[in-house]
C-alpha cells in the first residue's frame, strides 16, 4: 500500500505516518490479508481505498473468513478511513489489527475513526489476537461501550472511550482474559452529556475466570459517574501476573480509582484526583509509589513514611 495516499484521508506526517510506514513493512512480511474501509469506496473486495467496504462489519466478515482455525492463522489487517461509522459490531476479528486513521478528537469524526452505534455497545462478543489502535468509541443506552467475554491476546491503545447518551455502564468489560494489554486509551465524559460510566474498565470473575497475565498502563480514565470507580476488579477474579501501572484517573464523586477486591493485581505507579470517595482499594503487598490526591492533600499509596 501507499502511505502517501493516506494523507488526504485525514492526517499528515508524524506519529501516524511513521506508525503506518511500519504498517506496510510488516505488510510486506505478513501473510495476512488488508482491507479497507471507508465511506468514499465502492464496498466490493475492500482490497484497495477504490475498492474499500464502507462498514466495518463487512471488513471483519471478510477477515474472518481467512482464519484456518486449524493452527495456521492469519495475521490480517483492517485500516479505516476517518469517519463516523453508525454499527454495533457483535462480531469480532481475530488474528488482526484494527487500525483508524486520522488524528482528531472524538467530537471531530471528520478527522477521526469514531463507531457510534445507533444503540447499543460498540463492539460485543469473544476477542482472540486482536489488536485495536487509534478508534474512538462509543455507546449507547445501559450497555458496555467494549463487551468481551472471553478476551485474550488483546492490545488496545490509543483508543478513546465515551458514552453517547449518559447511560453507558462500562467503558471496557471482560469476564476471563489472559494477555490483555490496555495502554494510552482516554475514558472521557459523554458526547451527549448526562451521567458518566460506572467503571472505565470493569474485569468481572467467576469460576475459573481470570484476568491473567494483563498490563494496564498509561491510561487516563475520566468520565465517571458520581459513584464511578477508574478500574475494577471483581473479587471472584483470579488476577494472575497482572500490572497496573502509570495511570491517572480523576473521580467526580464519591468513587473508588483503583478497586481490586481479588488482592491479586501489582499495582505502581498510579495516581489518583479526588474530592471525596477513595483513591485505592488494593492489596498494600502488591502496592508501590501510587499517589493519591485528595483535594490538594498528596500522600503515598501504601503509605512509605
Amino acid at each position: 500500500m501507499k502511505i502517501e495516499r493516506h494523507i488526504a484521508q485525514g492526517f499528515g506526517k508524524g506519529e501516524l505516518y511513521d506508525v503506518l510506514v511500519q504498517l506496510q513493512n510488516m505488510a510486506l512480511l505478513t501473510a495476512g490479508n488488508i482491507y479497507y474501509v471507508s465511506k468514499a469506496g465502492n464496498s466490493t473486495t475492500g482490497k484497495s481505498w477504490e475498492t474499500a467496504f464502507s462498514t466495518i462489519a463487512a471488513a471483519i466478515t471478510a477477515s474472518n473468513a481467512t482464519i484456518d482455525w486449524a493452527g495456521n492463522e492469519e495475521d490480517n489487517y483492517i485500516i479505516i478511513a476517518p469517519g463516523t461509522y453508525a454499527e454495533s459490531l457483535t462480531t469480532i476479528p481475530s488474528y488482526c489489527h484494527m487500525i483508524g486513521l486520522g488524528v482528531g478528537t472524538l467530537a471531530n469524526s471528520g478527522m477521526s475513526v469514531r463507531v457510534d452505534p445507533a444503540s447499543g455497545v460498540a463492539m460485543s462478543g469473544t476477542a482472540l489476537g486482536l489488536h485495536l489502535y487509534n478508534i474512538a468509541f462509543t455507546a449507547k443506552g445501559a450497555v458496555d461501550i467494549l463487551d468481551f467475554g472471553i478476551c485474550n491476546d488483546v492490545l488496545i491503545e490509543r483508543c478513546m472511550f465515551a458514552p453517547s447518551d449518559g447511560s453507558t455502564v462500562n467503558g471496557i468489560s471482560t469476564t476471563n482474559s489472559d494477555g490483555l494489554n490496555i495502554r494510552n486509551c482516554k475514558f472521557k465524559s459523554g458526547l451527549g452529556g448526562g451521567a458518566g460510566m460506572t467503571c472505565g474498565m470493569y474485569f468481572g470473575g467467576g469460576s475459573e475466570k481470570y484476568l491473567h497475565n494483563a498490563l494496564i498502563e498509561n491510561n487516563i480514565i475520566m468520565g465517571l459517574d458520581a459513584t464511578g470507580t477508574g478500574i475494577y476488579i471483581q473479587d471472584t477474579c483470579t488476577g494472575t501476573e497482572s500490572v497496573i501501572k502509570d495511570n491517572i484517573i480523576y473521580l467526580s464523586g464519591a468513587g473508588i480509582g483503583i478497586d481490586d477486591d481479588s488482592d491479586d493485581v501489582i499495582v505502581k505507579g498510579n495516581t489518583v484526583f479526588h474530592v471525596s470517595g477513595d483513591a485505592y482499594d488494593i492489596n498494600a503487598k502488591l502496592a508501590s509509589q501510587n499517589i493519591d490526591n485528595n483535594n490538594g492533600t498528596v500522600v503515598d499509596e501504601p503509605n512509605m513514611a
